[in-house]
């Protein structure tokens, strides 16, 4: 199926953090500023992304401990929406070359939550999120879109465009040259012309889905003020 026939048809689909800063004890450093049944508990998987060495030990006892352990393992926690995938925009996942097993530990630590969007994105993002999903048959997507340097980039930057798309993660490199830089400049401006919203790096993409599963847990205002929902 060309890519004008997968936009059309999911444009036919379509048409159908908290994060509150807690200080601990002052004094004593940078660790121990830091809770760490509230880091473990809220930020989970993105510890090590941020490079937060917290010490379980330190917990007041054994049970916190324990409690805080079961709600890490449970942060993906499966879920009902109050939205289904089809009335709301696509989301796009894309990542540069040295990003992509980032982008992958991201979507795997992240499967519940995500399957709950339309899912878009560029060839071998799209590829890698069929890898993680399989057969599950939850799993709505959007169009497949080319790799970056091959146009991929101005292919997301267009469902913008037609308001087909509605948020972002893009895990990009600014460490290394991109030869469709042009293209990639492109797609940032356009997310900011659309108000996308979009994640540029791990740890915002990580804070974020906080707030996305909220949003979908309860429909709050959040979700209907970005531009995930319909028109």
């Amino acid at each position: 199926m060309s890519f004008a026939d997968q936009v059309a048809k999911s444009k036919d689909l379509s048409a159908s953090a908290r994060f509150l800063a807690k200080s601990g004890k002052t004094g004593g450093g940078f660790k121990k500023a830091l809770d760490a049944s509230y880091v473990s508990k809220k930020l989970g998987a993105s510890k090590k992304l941020l490079n937060v060495i917290v010490d379980l030990s330190d917990s007041d006892s054994d049970s916190d401990s324990d409690s805080d352990e079961s709600e890490v393992e449970d942060i993906d926690a499966d879920f009902d929406s109050v939205f289904a995938p089809e009335e709301m925009r696509c989301l796009a996942l894309i990542a540069h070359n040295h990003m992509k097993p980032s982008i992958r530990a991201f979507v795997e630590a992240n499967q519940n939550l995500l399957k709950k969007f339309r899912l878009t994105g560029t060839n071998t993002t799209m590829k890698m999120l069929k890898e993680v999903f399989g057969d599950d048959p939850s799993v709505v997507y959007g169009p497949t879109c080319q790799s970056g340097p091959l146009g991929g980039d101005a292919e997301i930057a267009a469902q913008m465009c037609i308001e087909n798309l509605g948020g972002m993660i893009f895990f990009q490199d600014p460490m290394d040259a991109h030869p469709h830089s042009a293209d990639i400049d492109c797609l940032n401006r356009q997310s900011l012309v659309h108000n996308v919203v979009t994640f540029n790096n791990p740890a915002s993409a990580y804070a974020g889905m906080f707030t996305f599963r909220e949003a979908l847990k309860h429909g709050k205002f959040i979700l209907e003020q970005c531009t995930f929902m319909l028109p």
